[in-house]
């Protein structure tokens, strides 16, 4: 009978010690990956505000020297176009902290941002803004679209207002947000103001981070124009 016991005892303790060894060993690596998973988070949370404090310096510039030249002439514009670099960067130094931010809210800028540049142009250009179809309270994480806006100025030719154009269109589908933008370009490549701004691969950096498997974005280019379509599910489970 002892010789029976003994055996069994001993099994006994073994699986208990396995049990503490094991158990001790999850909670090791528990707390590793927690370690990990708050550093990846921290991480994201710097690149993310690294990202948006990226502001293009050569636009803010341009706004103030147009604003500068409409008030030599003493244009009825000149307080409107001050309330309204006003009111973009609001946006850019304090909304952009935000976490998430009304999808009128980036409508806004978008909108402001092609005014400042219809200034400096000779004659009324070739733009299409669609909003019409757009839920302006639907919530997405701040500076998504404008990066886009900002580069079809930079590369395309929208200033030559016989031969460029430009069309843009957003719109949501429930708690889906669809972006449409496209633009021609020169027939010579140029690069416009290169300093500054968000950048397009960034933005792609952010919605991996943001809506992992969320999201759908395809970049076309021909030589005659560039095109983005953007769909982004903002749903939140």
């Amino acid at each position: 009978m002892n010789n029976f016991i003994l055996p069994t005892v001993i099994i006994a303790v073994i699986l208990v010690v396995l049990a503490v060894v094991v158990s001790a060993y999850i909670r090791h690596i528990n707390k590793t990956r927690a370690r990990e998973i708050d550093l990846i988070h921290q991480n994201i949370e710097f690149e993310m505000k690294f990202l948006k404090s990226q502001i293009n310096p050569h636009f803010l510039f341009n706004a103030m020297n147009n604003i500068y030249a409409l008030s030599v002439i003493k244009s009825e514009r000149t307080p409107e176009m001050i309330l309204k670099l006003s009111d973009m960067l609001r946006f850019t130094l304090y909304e952009s902290e935000s976490k998430k931010v009304k999808v009128g809210r980036e409508v806004d800028y978008i909108i402001n941002y092609i005014e400042f540049q219809k200034i400096k142009m000779d004659s009324e250009p070739n733009i299409k803004v669609d909003i019409s179809n757009c839920n302006k309270e639907l919530m997405i994480e701040p500076m998504l679209l404008v990066p886009f806006i900002e580069n079809s100025f930079k590369h395309g030719n929208i200033d030559n207002t016989k031969k460029g154009w430009l069309q843009v269109e957003i719109k949501t589908l429930g708690p889906m947000l669809v972006f449409q933008v496209a633009n021609s370009l020169p027939a010579i490549a140029i690069n416009k103001d290169v300093v500054g701004g968000i950048g397009v691969e960034n933005v792609r950096k952010r919605l991996d981070m943001l809506y992992p498997n969320r999201y759908e974005l395809k970049i076309q280019t021909t030589e005659a124009e560039f095109r983005v379509f953007m769909k982004i599910d903002t749903f939140v489970s």
